[in-house]
């Protein structure tokens, strides 16, 4: 089993209108200095396979004729052995929760144009 992130960003010259909004939201908020934003998918995916190469060459594949449009995007992706298992859920290795990790909440600096505020959020850890 292998672990896939494939990465999809518009080709450079083509038109990235929700790049562009962000790039005008952001100075807004207080950003300023943020040039050349691309708006693009992330996309995950969990694979069969016993040998990585045959893999990489499936994933290919799978970007060329349905993932990205390969006329007007860009795409790269990664290739894993799978991590930990967890019944059929993949968890990644590098993720370790414990007793002791502490909990942060969102705090006002979470709010966007996209999303409401959550009143309840604070930007001190709870116990």
């Amino acid at each position: 089993m292998f672990k896939v992130k494939v990465y999809v960003t518009p080709k450079a010259g083509i038109s990235d209108p929700q790049g562009a909004t962000i790039q005008r939201a952001l100075p807004a908020l207080g950003f300023e200095g943020v040039d050349n934003i691309r708006v693009g998918r992330f996309i995950t995916l969990e694979v069969d396979g016993a040998d990585a190469d045959v893999v990489s060459k499936d994933v290919d594949a799978m970007c060329r004729q349905l993932l990205a449009n390969p006329i007007i995007e860009d795409y790269s992706f990664e290739v894993q052995a799978a991590g930990l298992f967890a019944g059929s859920q993949w968890v990644p290795e590098d993720v370790l929760v414990s007793e002791d990790t502490p909990i942060h909440v969102a705090g006002e600096h979470a709010g966007s144009p996209w999303t409401a505020v959550d009143p309840y959020a604070s930007r001190e850890e709870t116990e």
